[in-house]
């Protein structure tokens, strides 16, 4: 299994609804088509895949320790020319949906530079998080390497960084808590919150709107 490059998005459950799934999917497929189901779901079709996460959804469900991952929510992958592998799963934690798309972590990696990324890679994927963002509600959007992590949200609300290798998008009211300053960073007002983005990828904010 490769390492992995992680795009993490927050949903206040309270956003919830019986078109959630649904929507959300229709937002990313306009830049990434749906190509199939993935990990005991690959004979799935899309209908069955929005079902089956929409119930599980509906129900805050989180797969037990005991309990077999036929039971978790059902993965998709997509169609990508740019990424060999784009693959998307949901997640439920507490009054929080939280979907992650990953994908791998040497096709956004500039090549002997661990903390340097593809300019050209990186920049559908700042496009389609703005979309979403525009599009949808959102708490956060963090990015992160295979040994990285997100920030979880009460940590983030008592001042805590997101992970921003290189972007996140906070909104406003939860950003208003984030105090710790980044000197490589940059922090840009958009609509409904604070994108935090590296400085040397400013540039592709403008090309992704």
């Amino acid at each position: 299994m490769p390492a992995y490059f992680s795009i993490e998005y927050s949903f206040p459950y309270n956003d919830f609804s019986i078109n959630f799934t649904q929507e959300i999917y229709e937002t990313i497929f306009e830049d990434f088509p749906f190509k199939s189901g993935y990990w005991n779901s690959e004979r799935n079709s899309l209908e069955e895949i929005i079902a089956w996460n929409s119930k599980l959804l509906s129900d805050k469900f989180k797969l037990g320790f005991d309990q077999h991952v036929k039971h978790n929510y059902k993965q998709m992958l997509l169609q990508s020319d740019q990424f060999s592998h784009l693959r998307l799963f949901w997640m439920y934690r507490t009054d929080e949906i939280v979907l992650h798309l990953i994908l791998p972590e040497n096709e956004v990696e500039l090549e002997n530079h661990y903390w340097k990324f593809k300019r050209e890679q990186i920049a559908p994927l700042l496009n389609l998080s703005l979309k979403i963002w525009e599009k949808h509600e959102l708490n956060m959007v963090q990015t992160y390497k295979e040994l990285g992590e997100s920030t979880e949200i009460e940590h983030v609300l008592k001042g805590e960084l997101t992970a921003s290798e290189p972007f996140s998008i906070i909104k406003s009211g939860i950003f208003e808590n984030h105090h710790n300053d980044q000197d490589n960073r940059e922090k840009i007002v958009i609509n409904k919150g604070m994108l935090i983005i590296e400085k040397e990828y400013m540039d592709l904010l403008d090309k992704s709107r």
